[in-house]
């Protein structure tokens, strides 16, 4: 289990002093972590009216936005500065912010980013989303009337078949969580679906028994997965019946404040073809959310979209 050692956090409208930045103070101040705080933003006129514009006008424009915000960004900084932590910012021109923020992730190569999700009934912003389904990076999704940092956190994990065919993401996942709960002082259970197959669909002797040895391979190996990773026994959650509603139920009565959840790359096809048990979740869950990427997914990214173009946009003017 690796330190948290950098830390990104996406700070979207102002006052900034909302649930992102005080989780990423908070964390920073505990972990000893480099504190990085961007603002992606930019001006819809400029944007629209831009190709209308003389270039040094268009230029001027965009220099005068970054700037008069980056001032008031510095301020806060600064102020962190003067407590002991390290801190840095920057404000990025970004018409199209979920790519500007995975450029700059990828660059920066975080820890772990921290972003706003929404508050009581509101529904996850458009950048929350995007980021969730592609940035390769460790996202923490944070909603405004979670406790400061988690006091218990739930990991849902897939242990399926794992003593035959080990999961890279579960151990990245449960990795991820339990750094998060060691900087949070807080205590991490683990959750694991079992394979659910109708009852109608059980008929006859021969069915019903190798469903039951199923099962009970599966158990023994999220037991022994969760002893590997010293997670004891009582905080172990065997659950039934569909994914996400059966782990959104689960953590609604178990007060947890956090989940963390793994993701593989999907396209936008794959999404809507099959559907993300990630996704189904997260419609309905009112907690911060840990969502941790597969080992590969940064590659599996770049085999579908022009991270060099994304890049090269967070200089428009260069």
């Amino acid at each position: 289990m690796s330190a948290l050692g950098r830390i990104m956090v996406v700070l979207e409208q102002e006052p900034w002093h909302g649930a992102a930045l005080s989780r990423g103070v908070e964390l920073a101040r505990r972990s000893g972590a480099e504190l990085h705080l961007y603002v992606f933003d930019h001006e819809p006129m400029v944007e629209a009216y831009g190709d209308d514009l003389e270039p040094g006008l268009r230029k001027a424009a965009i220099a005068q936005f970054i700037d008069s915000r980056l001032r008031r960004l510095a301020i806060e900084a600064s102020a962190l500065a003067d407590k002991g932590l390290r801190v840095e910012c920057d404000v990025l021109w970004a018409p199209r912010p979920h790519q500007a923020v995975i450029a700059r992730s990828m660059e920066l190569k975080p820890d772990l980013v921290i972003a706003p999700a929404g508050s009581g009934d509101e529904a996850l912003r458009p950048l929350a989303w995007k980021l969730l389904r592609l940035l390769p990076a460790d996202l923490m999704l944070v909603c405004g009337e979670a406790p400061l940092l988690p006091r218990r956190a739930v990991a849902a994990v897939d242990v399926c078949n794992s003593r035959l065919h080990p999961t890279p993401l579960n151990d990245a996942l449960v990795g991820s969580a339990l750094r998060l709960c060691r900087y949070a002082d807080a205590e991490l259970h683990l959750a694991h679906v079992v394979p659910f197959i109708p009852a109608g669909e059980l008929v006859g002797h021969r069915l019903r028994s190798d469903y039951e040895l199923r099962i009970a391979a599966d158990l023994e190996s999220f037991r022994s997965f969760a002893a590997q990773r010293h997670v004891p026994p009582d905080r172990l959650h065997t659950l039934s019946g569909d994914p996400a509603s059966s782990l959104a139920a689960f953590i609604g009565r178990s007060d947890a404040d956090l989940v963390a959840l793994g993701s593989v790359y999907r396209s936008a096809w794959d999404r809507f073809m099959m559907g993300s048990t990630a996704e189904g979740l997260l419609a309905v869950l009112r907690c911060d959310v840990l969502m941790v990427k597969e080992p590969e997914f940064g590659s599996a990214l770049a085999r579908h979209a022009d991270l060099a173009r994304w890049q090269r946009a967070l200089q428009p003017e260069a």
